[in-house]
């Protein structure tokens, strides 16, 4: 039997080699002619939101013979504490959840933007092989279901869906182990569990220059060498200067602005800014203006030293809001119901959007990575709950830069 170690080697040399044929692939998905849906996302006016009649998802859950309803059932897929990403290369709207007690279902759902429909990619595993006692993975080697919370991403140059994290089924249980998902052959892949961030409210990011991912835990932050698949802690929170102002918990949403390569974490009061090439935290030089004024200083009563006050907290005073950055127009945009926060980057000032057509709250336990902007259409899109149809947002006018970004 081979060895754990000589499995990753080959899967990681495979991974290689998919790389080559993704990025062909994805030169062919550019060139390929839109779809009707596709074109009217890029035609949308700026400052306005789209409704997609008939687009729920609960007419793609896994039906009751799997066994795996819980207490809440697939609407716990958006509802108990967990999100979603965007795999570009597949042009699918990912969605990922459930956990706990809440559904045990471990199945993965998909938007597709060339159709503008819901798919359920995988069947979940039967309820008999999770009630085993929480084990991640299953029996069955997949990975558990869980609160996902912002620990998905999506992998750009291997084209595969990361996980990590997490509350696992049925006890609520933390996991420690690396998921990888492959939306077109629909299998997982388990990348090892040692040395690793794990729990609850971790929110990651995908930093495409570097080919890795950046997870905010609570008590520190780690980068995951997509590659190599090794982790290393890049900051811990315990000591100071960092503590306490970072050691943050609750759930928080991540996002990485891809022009200065800064990673940015917030909600629950968190106001994290990372910059990833020089390895260092600048927080302090992102203070912003705009919006409803935003302080740290009530949590930090005791470390006047360490209190931050800005614009924003809208978004940084946040349950897990939508977060994710906005390349054509350098902003982050912003959703937790209503009109969208928007942060230009260049005058560092926040702004609202519109709310006309908006959802005016969003889903209980927080947005995640449900929200996320779409590079090929210069569009942002909204999964805010199963029962729900799905959202667009357009900030601004037109489709892409010319440079694809």
């Amino acid at each position: 039997m081979k060895d754990a170690r000589t499995v990753l080697r080959q899967w990681f040399s495979a991974l290689a080699i998919t790389t080559t044929f993704a990025t062909s692939a994805a030169s062919e998905d550019s060139a390929a002619p839109l779809t009707a849906f596709e074109k009217a996302l890029v035609e949308m006016p700026a400052e306005s939101w789209r409704e997609i009649p008939g687009s729920q998802m609960k007419a793609e859950c896994a039906p009751d013979r799997f066994g795996v309803h819980g207490v809440m059932g697939c609407a716990a897929v958006t509802e108990a504490w967990s999100g979603g990403t965007y795999a570009s290369g597949h042009r699918l709207m990912l969605v990922w959840g459930g956990g706990h007690n809440d559904y045990w279902g471990n199945e993965i759902y998909a938007f597709d933007l060339r159709t503008g429909r819901w798919t359920r990619l995988t069947d979940p595993s039967p309820g008999d092989v999770v009630k085993g006692g929480g084990a991640d993975p299953l029996p069955d080697g997949k990975p558990n279901s869980r609160h996902t919370y912002s620990g998905l991403a999506y992998l750009e140059h291997v084209k595969r869906l990361f996980a990590q994290g997490g509350s696992v089924s049925p006890g609520g249980g933390g996991t420690s182990v690396t998921w990888l998902f492959d939306p077109a052959q629909k299998t997982w892949h388990n990348a090892g569990s040692g040395g690793r961030p794990g729990g609850y409210g971790l929110a990651a990011a995908y930093d495409k220059a570097g080919r890795a991912v950046i997870v905010r835990a609570t008590q520190g932050l780690w980068r995951y060498d997509v590659d190599r698949n090794s982790w290393s802690q890049l900051a811990g929170f315990g000591n100071r200067p960092l503590w306490p102002r970072y050691e943050v918990g609750g759930n928080k949403t991540a996002a990485i602005d891809s022009r200065r390569r800064l990673f940015w974490s917030v909600g629950n009061n968190d106001f994290l800014v990372w910059d990833i090439a020089r390895g260092q935290m600048v927080s302090d030089d992102w203070r912003t203006s705009g919006g409803t004024p935003y302080s740290n200083a009530r949590r930090l009563k005791s470390y006047p030293d360490q209190v931050l006050n800005a614009g924003g907290a809208e978004i940084h005073d946040a349950h897990a809001p939508g977060f994710d950055y906005d390349s054509k127009a350098d902003q982050f945009v912003a959703w937790k119901g209503g009109a969208p926060m928007i942060l230009d980057l260049a005058t560092k000032t926040w702004k609202a959007g519109s709310a006309t057509g908006a959802p005016p709250a969003q889903a209980r336990n927080g947005t995640y990575g449900r929200w996320r902007y779409l590079p090929e259409y210069n569009v942002f899109i909204l999964v805010n709950s199963v029962t729900s149809n799905v959202f667009f947002y357009k900030n601004t006018a037109g489709g892409p830069r010319r440079d694809g970004s």
